[in-house]
């Protein structure tokens, strides 16, 4: 059986921390498992690279980013595996091309187009420990690429399902917890969790997992576990819902304080004019949310949406167009709001749910401003100044 472990750049930061990898991973070895490790760059070395590209340009060249970026991930599997060797192991590392990993898209960001499994293969049926580098690629011109953030749980899952391996993600929290406990330490861990709520809450704001690694975990069947490096099997396992037996209506609550609110007012309402801000907002590949219009009773459109703040430099250059496209365009941007969300698979069969969460907010006096549903999901924007208190009542109300 082969097994794929990912391991994050914390669990990787130092060299005494890749020792203690290299051995547990030896004591697998030994028990007869086939071993796949997928490492994040050490610590905050990606940090420091893009530190030091801005350093030389305000404005990186994006193609030669992503050539220096992907050291950081090659610097680690390459340590891990003379660690190993040093352990009487056979081990190899290859960067995420030489393990086959095909990519689309734009630089800093791309998408995982397939996986070509046969090298990883060749090597594991040699006998070897392979080590890949996570969070890179190679596209069709032969450029290295990046995943962006998480890209290593992409490269990991993509494995996995290429080679028909379990997946195992390991990290420096022991699980996915309903609410992280850093906002709210009386947080409960989740056993199992489904596919559905847990690409849901990835994308709602949860950090603990990559939206598309997750997205690839269900279309490839790959069960994903979430775990603490070098604890015991006490994480999280990610799943088909129909293998979870627990059901209640509200599984978790996300909170994304990386949002801010953009407010365009006054337009005169035009089917076209809309269309072309999205064209323009989609030329520049901005992640949109929480999308919302009025039409007033005078014949203009207001028009919301929530953008990552990451990605502000992005909008700027985005909203510059649509000024010189359009010189009615009002914009607003309001950075005081934060999104939090309740999700849970339990709310196509539960009712009254959005009722409960509304209500919370009212009776502890918590305004409430854009709200946006999927099946699974209620999310709205609250005054930053009030995350605390509304995570603690909502919490005490869906007992997570």
């Amino acid at each position: 059986m082969i097994i794929v472990h990912k391991y994050g750049g914390s669990s990787l930061a130092d060299l005494d921390k890749i020792k203690k990898i290299a051995s547990h991973i030896s004591k697998l070895s030994d028990a007869g498992e086939k071993i796949v490790v997928v490492a994040s760059a050490m610590g905050k070395t990606t940090n420091n690279l893009i530190e030091m590209a801005k350093k030389i340009s305000k404005t990186p060249n994006i193609r030669e980013l992503d050539t220096l970026m992907a050291t950081g991930e090659q610097q680690t599997v390459a340590l891990l595996s003379m660690a190993l060797n040093e352990l009487g192991k056979d081990s190899i590392s290859l960067t995420g091309a030489q393990a086959g990993i095909t990519t689309i898209g734009c630089h800093t960001k791309s998408r995982i187009k397939s996986v070509d499994p046969k090298i990883v293969l060749s090597h594991l049926n040699c006998g070897k420990i392979v080590i890949v580098a996570g969070f890179q690629g190679m596209n069709q011109e032969g450029d290295i690429t990046t995943l962006g953030r998480g890209g290593s749980d992409t490269s990991a899952v993509a494995l996995a399902a290429s080679l028909g391996a379990q997946c195992e993600i390991y990290t420096d929290v022991d699980g996915i917890y309903g609410i992280d406990p850093r906002v709210y330490p009386k947080a409960k861990k989740i056993q199992n969790i489904s596919y559905e709520e847990m690409m849901e809450m990835a994308n709602l704001g949860a950090g603990v997992m990559e939206t598309r690694a997750v997205e690839l975990g269900k279309k490839y069947n790959v069960p994903i576990y979430v775990g603490q490096s070098l604890r015991a099997h006490d994480g999280t396992l990610i799943l088909n819902q129909n293998e979870i037996m627990e059901d209640k209506p509200i599984t978790g609550i996300t909170l994304n304080e990386d949002i801010f609110m953009v407010n365009i007012q006054h337009l005169p309402y035009s089917e076209n004019l809309v269309a072309n801000i999205f064209n323009t907002l989609g030329k520049y590949e901005l992640n949109i949310d929480m999308i919302s219009q009025n039409i007033t009773t005078s014949g203009t459109l207001d028009l919301s949406f929530s953008c990552f703040k990451r990605e502000e430099s992005l909008l700027k250059q985005a909203i510059d167009e649509l000024n010189q496209k359009s010189q009615e365009i009002s914009i607003e941007i309001k950075h005081d709001l934060i999104m939090l969300s309740l999700v849970g698979i339990g709310m196509v069969s539960y009712s009254g749910v959005a009722a409960k969460v509304f209500n919370t907010l009212a009776a502890n006096k918590i305004p409430f401003y854009h709200i946006t549903t999927s099946e699974i999901s209620i999310s709205c924007t609250i005054s930053a100044e009030h995350k605390n208190v509304a995570i603690q009542m909502l919490a005490k109300e869906f007992n997570l």
